[in-house]
């Protein structure tokens, strides 16, 4: 498949990908995706997933990311579209009061401008009605204490119509 969907992939999804015991799950969600799709993370997600990692793991995160996924930078349009999103979202119906991290607000800014799929494990952080849910995977592994847990991974395309409405409808 020659051209492939562009999937942006949510920090909260290479932490989990990056932790030991959930590491060989992933793998197979990645396999299976980078079928169709071509990964991709933002600056933040990589600033977001740095902040938590000490030196050792702070290189092999950047050769992970640089192997796996093309990077986008936070350019100055893209950081003031997601401004005009984080101020749409305070004054929309549906996510007024709504706790969603600048991180989310840049990834889904991202999102809508390119257009991409985002793929995460807490689709509230991208909203409906501006997110619909098209694919949803179940990952199952095993903890330390070898208790079952299985994550919901959420694929999400923005709803670009409705947005650029509801932009139009509060003059943002």
């Amino acid at each position: 498949m020659a051209d492939k969907k562009l999937l942006l992939v949510d920090a909260n999804i290479i932490s989990h990908a990056l932790t030991e015991t959930q590491t060989a799950a992933y793998v197979k969600l990645f396999a299976r995706l980078e079928k169709h799709y071509k990964f991709v993370v933002t600056g933040f997600t990589k600033y977001e997933v740095m902040c938590t990692s000490d030196r050792e793991h702070k290189a092999l995160i950047a050769e992970y990311l640089s192997q796996n996924m093309a990077y986008v930078t936070l350019s100055a349009p893209l950081m003031d579209f997601a401004a005009k999103l984080c101020f749409l979202y305070q004054k929309h119906a549906s996510t007024k009061g709504h706790k969603i991290g600048m991180g989310d607000i840049v990834n889904a800014a991202f999102a809508i401008a390119k257009p991409c799929a985002v793929l995460t494990i807490d689709n509230m952080d991208y909203p409906a009605p501006f997110f619909m849910e098209s694919e949803r995977e179940h990952i199952r592994y095993k903890t330390k204490r070898r208790d079952n847990i299985t994550d919901v991974v959420h694929i999400l395309t923005a709803d670009i119509s409705y947005t650029k409405s509801c932009f139009d409808r509060h003059q943002v």
